[in-house]
């Protein structure tokens, strides 16, 4: 049976699957693809009793033939389908668009990186590429002034701000890189787009400090209602709360914990928990649940965090929980049934307590922010000090995204009047002046 089109093939293997096993009709698509390829075959299939083989030709590209043998005809039809799959690749990848490159490239990527990281890529060709007409275009074809204009119109359409304009570009980007790796382009096309003005793009909304730290009395507020919870409740999320406002650890670090990372002075961060993927019967991927993974976010993030006598309490009294109730895992939170936290439970739990002060809805990276923010506040640590707590490569990344003023405005005031009037000369002789 041979089928014209993808369609037609699809919609055959469609109805059978209703009635069929998943086994039966991914045997039947590798049969369907068998008779695809023989069919392209145009030499005689013989036997030879001289050297007991099944023999044939095939045409390599200067057009000589070449034999292929095999000791069984089943084995000398797997090397005919192999043989002419290639060259159909070949032969499209001679002139290639983005639509037929994409799939090789994403599992590329998967190898190179991992199915996390080429589960991001995919969301962002389905949200960007997959339905425009640009990925049916032959790459040749693309030159740096029509893909600049193509990125002007989307920036437009989509009114996308800096960030997403390039996150969007990132992947046409690496799409070009991996064409240039597999010598079927020269030039990286993307890269070359340049110099699109800061005015085009959509601006977004900037958070106040207010809802993205938690400022003046709230950081007392939480961790007094997380210990009155606790209290309450027995659950440990509300203590590794109160911990982290004296770590400011990134949630996947927090949850990744183990009792053996604490010393008399310090915590060593080494891992973190991730999301977790798999590929499903279909080969699509979908996420499962999470798993903690040997490395940090970056080479930085693997640091020692001095332990303060706060920080020593809430440890020793979360082991002390632990052992009391018989569990006896190598990782320090856990939750009811002696399993592993992960991070839903701490930012639920810190939605929760969010919503009984009646403060903004702020995650485990507020926390962070925070307790980052207080270090700053201090005037006691240098800068390299605070970027090494953050676990960042660099202070500026600290300083741009995670230092804030830690007091209300109304508290703030008061240090303005200090800063600005303390040298000015006495004002007061323009009192007497008349106003019109």
């Amino acid at each position: 049976m041979f089928f014209h089109t993808d369609a037609e093939a699809l919609s055959n293997i469609e109805c059978r699957a209703r009635e069929k096993t998943l086994d039966s009709v991914l045997n039947e698509i590798k049969n369907m693809e068998k008779e695809y390829y023989l069919a392209q075959h145009n030499y005689k299939i013989y036997y030879s009793e001289k050297d007991q083989r099944y023999r044939t030709y095939v045409k390599n590209d200067d057009e000589k033939r070449k034999p292929l043998t095999s000791t069984t005809l089943e084995g000398l039809e797997k090397k005919l389908v192999v043989f002419y799959k290639k060259r159909e690749e070949a032969k499209v990848l001679e002139r290639p668009t983005f639509e037929i490159l994409y799939p090789m490239f994403l599992k590329y990527k998967e190898k190179e990186t991992s199915c996390a990281n080429a589960h991001k890529l995919n969301w962002v060709w389905e949200k960007y590429y997959k339905e425009d007409a640009l990925v049916t275009k032959y790459l040749d074809e693309i030159t740096v002034a029509f893909l600049k204009e193509w990125y002007l119109d989307k920036i437009e359409q989509l009114h996308l701000t800096n960030k997403q304009f390039k996150e969007m570009k990132s992947l046409l980007n690496m799409l070009y890189d991996y064409a240039i790796d597999s010598s079927i382009i020269k030039y990286n096309v993307s890269r070359n787009v340049r110099n699109i003005s800061y005015k085009k793009f959509a601006q977004p909304k900037k958070k106040t400090a207010e809802e993205q730290i938690f400022m003046g009395k709230e950081e007392t507020s939480v961790i007094e209602l997380a210990m009155k919870q606790y209290k309450k409740t027995k659950n440990v999320a509300y203590l590794a709360i109160g911990l982290n406002f004296t770590l400011g650890l990134r949630v996947g670090e927090l949850v990744a914990l183990k009792k053996e990372d604490f010393s008399e002075k310090v915590v060593h961060i080494q891992r973190q928990e991730v999301k977790k993927y798999i590929h499903d019967e279909s080969g699509a991927v979908k996420r499962d649940g999470y798993e903690v993974v040997w490395y940090t976010k970056t080479r930085e993030s693997n640091r020692e965090i001095v332990l303060t006598s706060n920080a020593k309490i809430f440890f020793k009294l979360i082991c002390q929980i632990n052992e009391q109730k018989g569990f006896c895992s190598e990782y320090l939170l856990l939750n009811a049934q002696g399993e592993r936290m992960h991070n839903d439970a701490i930012n639920n739990t810190l939605r929760r307590i969010n919503k009984k002060i009646e403060t903004s809805q702020k995650g485990n990276h507020s926390i962070r922010k925070t307790c980052i923010s207080n270090l700053a506040a201090s005037k006691l640590l240098s800068d390299e000090e605070i970027r090494m707590f953050a676990g960042h490569k660099d202070i500026s990344t600290t300083q741009q995204s995670y230092i804030f003023a830690t007091e209300p405005l109304e508290d703030r005031v008061s240090a303005y009047e200090a800063a600005i009037s303390g040298k000015m000369p006495d004002v007061n002789v323009f009192k007497g002046v008349q106003t019109i």
